[in-house]
C-alpha cells in the first residue's frame, strides 16, 4: 500500500481519482480500483450512454474518513441541484451563526400603559425568524399578556426594515405564483407566509361549498364561486391565491369549480403577497383571542427612537430550525436564513445578495473558487443555481470533520424509508434507516446527497445530480435511487 500526501493525483486505468486535503496523510486503499469498477458498471447499467443521451449528470463518491475519491463521473459538471442546494444554505448557517442562534422579535409601544390600557400603539420589528408558526404566535401573545396590557387602543405596527423589500429572487419562475413552496420572504412572517384553505361540499347540490382559512383571519377574502355538484360527479375545484389585494389590506382566495357532493374534504395550501400585513393581522387575532382587545388598525411603518420594549420573543435555537429545513426540505426556511445570513455577516437590511456573499466566503474558505458555481437563491427553487458534484462532497466532508455543528447537519439530513423527504425512498433497500441524504426535485432534475456507510461500515460522502427536461421525473428519481443503492453496497471484500 503506497502513501500519499495532501492534493496528491494519481491516475489509474479507470480514469483520475483525487484525494480532498485532510491534513494528515491519506493512504490510498489498493481494492479502491475494485470498487471504480463496480461503481463504474452499476452506474453505466443505470444510464447506458443510448438511453440517456441528453442526459447531463454528475456522480461523486468518496470516504470520510481518508478523502479519498471512490468514483465520480461528470463530477465537474455544472448542473442545477434543486433542493440539494440547501445544503450550502444549511451548512454555512450552522458555520456563522453556530447551531444555538436565535432568531428575535420584538415588540415595542409608544404612549403610555395605565391600567392594563395602552394608549399608544404597539409595534413589532421582525428579525427574520422563519419559524414564527400557529403555536408560537400563541406563545408570543401569552408572553406579551403577562405584560399586563388588556386593551391597544392605537395601532399595531409592523416594521420590516431588518430586511430589504425583495420578496422573491427575480431568476425564480413566474409560473409558481401563489403555490405555498414559493412563499415570499418578509422580516415578520407567519406560518411560513402560507394559508390553508379546506373546502367540505355543501349542504346539497347546486349549494356553494363550505370554505374555512386555518387559521381564520381579518387578511384573507375569500371569494367563493363554485358550487356543490351531486355524487359521482367530476371534481373541478380550483383555488387561487388572485393578484387582486382588497384595498392596501390582504389577499383575495378564488374558489372555482364543482366538488362532489360525496367529496371528502379537500385542503389547498396557497402563499400570501404581504408578509408583514399577513403576520401582523395574525398578531391582532391572536391578541384578541386571547381576551387582548385592539382598537386601530394594522399597518406597515418603522419603530420610533423613543418607543419603550415590551419583550424580545426568541426563535426556536437554529439547529432546530435547520432540522425541519433539511428534512423537508422548506424553500421559504432556507430564503430566510439567506437574508438572515447577510443580515447577521454584512448588518442589516438583510438581503439576498449579502447572503450569497457569506456563502461565497464560506465555499472560499474550503477551496472552492467563486466564479466555480452560480448559487441563486437559499433554496434551490431556481434553475439559475448551479454546482458540481464535487463542490457538494466537498461541503458534507467539511462538516463531518467540524464536530461544532455535524451532529446537528446530520440530524437535519432524512433518513431513507424513514422521514423527511426521504420517508418513501428506498424502502426495501440495504440503505433503510441508514442513508441520510438530502433531496432535490424540479421539473428535469432529481438529485441526492449525503452520507451512508459502505457495508464494511466505510463511511461515505456521495453526491448524485441527473438533469434531463425530456425524462419524466419519476423515471429520473428511480435511477438515482438505484446508483444509491449501488453506493450502500460498496464493499472492499
Amino acid at each position: 500500500m503506497r502513501s500519499i500526501f495532501l492534493g496528491l493525483i494519481f491516475t489509474s486505468f479507470l480514469g483520475k481519482s483525487v484525494v480532498l486535503a485532510t491534513g494528515a496523510e491519506t493512504r490510498i486503499q489498493p481494492d479502491s480500483v475494485a470498487i471504480r469498477e463496480r461503481l463504474s458498471r452499476a452506474v453505466d447499467q443505470v444510464l447506458p450512454p443510448k438511453k440517456v443521451k441528453d442526459l447531463k449528470y454528475g456522480v461523486i463518491v468518496g470516504s470520510v474518513g481518508s478523502g479519498e475519491i471512490l468514483f465520480e463521473k461528470g463530477a465537474d459538471n455544472l448542473v442545477v441541484p434543486a433542493s440539494v442546494s440547501k445544503i450550502f444554505t444549511s451548512y454555512s448557517a450552522l458555520k456563522k451563526l453556530k447551531p444555538n442562534f436565535v432568531f428575535k422579535t420584538s415588540l415595542y409601544y409608544s404612549g403610555m400603559v395605565k391600567e392594563g390600557k395602552l394608549s399608544g400603539d404597539l409595534y413589532v420589528k421582525g428579525g427574520g425568524d422563519p419559524s414564527l408558526v400557529s403555536e408560537r404566535m400563541w406563545m408570543l401573545v401569552n408572553e406579551f399578556r403577562r405584560k399586563g396590557i388588556k386593551q391597544i387602543m392605537g395601532k399595531i405596527i409592523i416594521d420590516s426594515s431588518y430586511f430589504d423589500a425583495e420578496k422573491n429572487p427575480d431568476s425564480r419562475p413566474k409560473y409558481l405564483k401563489d403555490q405555498a413552496y414559493n412563499a415570499p420572504v418578509g422580516a415578520f412572517s407567519f406560518n411560513f407566509n402560507t394559508t390553508t384553505v379546506f373546502v367540505n361540499p355543501g349542504d346539497a347540490p347546486g349549494m356553494s361549498p363550505k370554505v374555512y382559512t386555518d387559521p381564520e383571519n381579518s387578511y384573507i377574502d375569500v371569494v367563493n364561486q363554485a358550487t356543490t355538484g351531486n355524487a359521482d360527479s367530476n371534481n373541478t375545484i380550483q383555488v387561487s391565491r388572485t393578484d387582486y389585494v382588497k384595498g392596501d389590506i390582504g389577499d383575495t382566495v378564488l374558489l372555482r369549480g364543482s366538488i362532489p357532493m360525496d367529496a371528502k374534504e379537500m385542503r389547498f395550501f396557497r402563499n400570501i403577497v404581504n408578509p408583514a400585513l399577513y403576520a401582523g393581522h395574525m398578531l391582532e387575532t391572536f391578541l384578541e383571542q386571547r381576551g387582548i382587545r385592539v382598537d386601530g388598525s394594522v399597518e406597515e411603518g418603522t419603530v420610533p427612537s423613543n418607543a419603550k420594549l415590551v419583550l424580545e420573543f426568541e426563535s426556536q435555537p437554529l439547529w432546530q430550525i435547520v432540522w425541519g429545513l433539511n428534512k423537508f426540505s422548506n424553500n421559504f426556511v432556507a430564503d430566510q436564513i439567506m437574508k438572515k445570513l447577510g443580515a447577521e455577516m454584512w448588518g442589516a437590511p438583510g438581503t439576498l445578495q449579502k447572503g450569497l456573499a457569506t456563502v461565497q466566503d464560506v465555499l472560499e474558505d474550503m477551496g472552492i473558487p467563486k466564479n466555480s458555481y452560480t448559487i441563486a437563491d437559499g433554496s434551490g427553487l431556481t434553475r439559475s443555481t448551479q454546482v458540481t458534484p464535487r463542490q457538494i462532497l466537498k461541503v458534507l466532508i467539511a462538516a463531518h470533520r467540524d464536530f461544532g455543528i455535524y451532529p446537528e447537519f446530520l440530524s437535519s439530513l432524512g433518513v431513507a424509508g424513514e422521514d423527511g423527504t426521504l420517508r418513501n425512498r428506498l424502502p426495501s433497500s440495504s440503505g433503510l434507516g441508514v442513508l441520510r441524504g438530502k433531496t432535490g426535485s424540479l421539473d428535469g432534475v432529481a438529485s441526492l446527497a449525503g452520507y451512508v456507510p459502505s457495508r464494511d461500515g466505510e463511511l461515505l460522502a456521495f453526491a448524485v445530480i441527473l438533469n434531463d427536461p425530456k425524462v419524466q421525473h419519476g423515471r429520473m428519481t428511480g435511477w438515482v435511487d438505484q446508483i444509491a443503492r449501488a453506493i450502500r453496497d460498496i464493499t472492499r471484500k
